[in-house]
C-alpha cells in the first residue's frame, strides 16, 4: 500500500521513495529514485471505489402555497416596477416546515441587491426565490456570481408577465447542480395566485434605471 500524506502548513517530505500527497490543488504521486524526483498528478487512488459528483433533495418538497406566494410577490414587483426581487426559504429546524422571509432590497429591472443577517436560533436558511421579471427563467452569470458563496437551493422564476417558468438548482462549494422544480415543490403555480403581501413590498427601494442619451429613451445596459 502506497501511504498517502497530506500538505499542511507543517509539512516535511517523508523518507518514503513513493508517496501519495493530498494538497490544496489536487493529489500527486510523488516518486524519488537516486537519479529523479517526480510529484505527477493523479486522478484517484486506484484501490479504492469511484465516486462523482452528485446532489440530492432529501427534505420534504416545499408546500405549493408557499411558491404561490413568493410568485404573487414577484409579480406584483414587475407590474409596478418593471423589476426583479428576492424571497428567502428558511426551514424551523425541528419540523422541518418552510417559511418565507422578504429582506430589505434595492431593486432594478436587471438585478436586486439585499444582505441577509444571521439566522434566528433553530431556523435554518434553507436558500433563495428571486424573479427574473420578464424574461424566461434560467440561472444567470450574475446568479452564479452572487451564489458562488451561498450553498443551497436557488429558484428563479421568470417570465411573469405570462405564464411562469422556473429553474431550479442546488449549489454546493460553488458548484450548481440543476434539479427539476418538482423534485423540490409540491406543485407549480400557473396564471393567478395570492395578491402580494403588502408588507414585503413595503421593503423595497426602487433604483431608477438610467436611460441613455434622451429622457425617454430605452434604458441603459445594466
Amino acid at each position: 500500500m502506497i501511504p498517502l500524506y497530506l500538505k499542511g502548513a507543517d509539512f516535511s517530505e517523508p523518507a518514503d521513495a513513493v508517496y501519495y500527497l493530498l494538497t490544496r490543488d489536487g493529489l500527486f504521486l510523488v516518486k524519488r529514485t537516486p537519479v529523479f524526483t517526480s510529484c505527477t498528478a493523479v486522478r484517484g487512488l486506484p484501490w479504492l471505489a469511484g465516486a462523482r459528483e452528485e446532489v440530492r433533495w432529501r427534505g420534504p418538497r416545499v408546500p405549493a402555497a408557499l411558491l404561490a406566494r413568493a410568485v404573487g410577490f414577484f409579480r406584483e414587483v414587475y407590474r409596478r416596477h418593471q423589476a426583479e426581487a428576492v424571497a428567502l426559504l428558511l426551514s424551523r429546524s425541528e419540523g422541518p416546515t418552510f417559511e418565507l422571509e422578504v429582506p430589505e432590497q434595492v431593486v432594478t429591472g436587471g438585478h436586486a441587491r439585499y444582505r441577509i443577517g444571521p439566522c434566528p436560533p433553530g431556523v435554518v436558511r434553507v436558500g433563495t426565490l428571486h424573479s427574473h421579471a420578464g424574461a424566461e427563467a434560467f440561472h444567470s452569470d450574475m446568479d452564479d456570481w452572487d451564489e458562488r458563496h451561498a450553498d443551497g437551493l436557488h429558484v428563479t422564476v421568470g417570465t411573469l408577465d405570462r405564464r411562469p417558468t422556473y429553474a431550479c438548482s442546488l449549489v454546493v462549494d460553488g458548484r450548481r447542480f440543476r434539479l427539476a422544480p418538482l423534485e423540490v415543490f409540491e406543485a407549480l403555480p400557473g396564471d393567478g395566485g395570492p395578491p402580494a403581501d403588502p408588507a414585503w413590498l413595503a421593503r423595497l427601494r426602487v433604483e431608477e434605471v438610467p436611460r441613455d442619451i434622451h429622457e425617454e429613451g430605452p434604458p441603459a445596459a445594466i
